[in-house]
């Protein structure tokens, strides 16, 4: 069974209305139904298909300007245009969504990596929820977490709070507090795999920049800062079921938060305001360069659990 947050069946691929196409600069690999579906075709389609598959574990191969080999002139794809979107491999079919596994149940999500996604969650007005139907069957450990994550998501949605005084209160009940070195952030950062030279470029600049948390106080960001939160704990905490890591999941949350916030800052400081297709550019290059790599989430929840105890947070 799968279940999805209040936003989820508002999402539609804007295929060649996409700024940051999907398609150029990832690596795909295909699955295996995939590959034997289009090893099947007896097509033009299928012959180029195969043409522009390689490797121990098959993967489409990139144009030398690291495009899809099937992202044609108009920004569109052409195994949908010529085979429609069933015949896509998982990755593409799937993208961005992603999904937290329970016993009975699953929950699917947008990721922020994709620009379109990125829009409906950050500039949401409704409250964050998600929509369980009834007769649900979950385990006393996966009640015990959804009531802790529950509590999580009462903290940062309640608006009679600046979003600055939901997350000293997260952080505390959790053990810490919410103020951290942004020098250390961006070396943190820095030290990362990094696939966009935009995406090093602002984090050297900011590592310069003198934050003094009045974006935390600002009118128009409180309803970003608390959609982006609760997209952090959704997509992340799940994993604290298994772990039992809650602070340091958390810690991970407000420190997304707090470095995409300095951005904000310093992009209002530079601009004089921001737009929310700013506000989205920073969200996304954030999520593309931190979430999808499995050896960078590693190390920065490893950071963040020494965070909990030690230097990152300059407390």
């Amino acid at each position: 069974m799968e279940v999805f947050p209040n936003y989820y069946k508002e999402f539609k691929c804007i295929a060649d209305k996409c700024k940051h196409s999907c398609c150029i600069g990832w690596e795909i690999d295909i699955d295996e139904s995939s590959l034997s579906f289009y090893n099947s075709l007896d097509s033009q389609i299928g012959k180029r298909i195969r043409q522009n598959i390689e490797g121990e574990t098959p993967h489409f191969v990139l144009t030398e300007e690291e495009r899809c080999p099937f992202l044609n002139q108009y920004g569109l794809c052409d195994i949908i245009t010529e085979c429609g979107e069933d015949a896509l491999c998982d990755i593409c079919r799937l993208h961005p969504r992603f999904s937290n596994y329970y016993s009975d149940f699953h929950e699917t999500g947008l990721g922020l990596c994709c620009e379109e996604a990125s829009r409906i969650i950050i500039l949401n007005k409704e409250k964050f929820s998600i929509i369980f139907p009834d007769g649900l069957t979950v385990t006393g450990e996966e009640k015990s977490f959804f009531d802790i994550r529950n509590n999580v998501f009462s903290i940062l949605q309640n608006r009679k709070k600046t979003i600055r005084e939901r997350f000293d209160s997260l952080s505390k009940v959790f053990g810490f507090e919410f103020s951290f070195s942004l020098s250390k952030l961006c070396d943190i950062y820095l030290s990362l795999e990094r696939l966009d030279e935009k995406w090093t470029f602002m984090l050297d600049d900011l590592k310069q920049y003198c934050l003094d948390d009045s974006v935390f106080e600002n009118s128009e960001l409180q309803i970003p800062f608390e959609q982006l939160s609760c997209y952090f704990v959704f997509r992340h905490m799940s994993d604290a079921l298994w772990y039992g890591d809650y602070a340091q999941r958390v810690a991970f949350t407000l420190m997304s938060c707090y470095l995409i916030g300095a951005l904000w800052s310093e992009y209002i400081d530079a601009n004089g305001s921001i737009k929310q297709e700013d506000i989205i550019e920073i969200v996304r290059i954030y999520s593309s360069e931190v979430e999808y790599s499995e050896d960078n989430m590693e190390r920065l929840l490893c950071h963040c659990k020494d965070t909990i105890v030690s230097d990152v947070l300059s407390i």
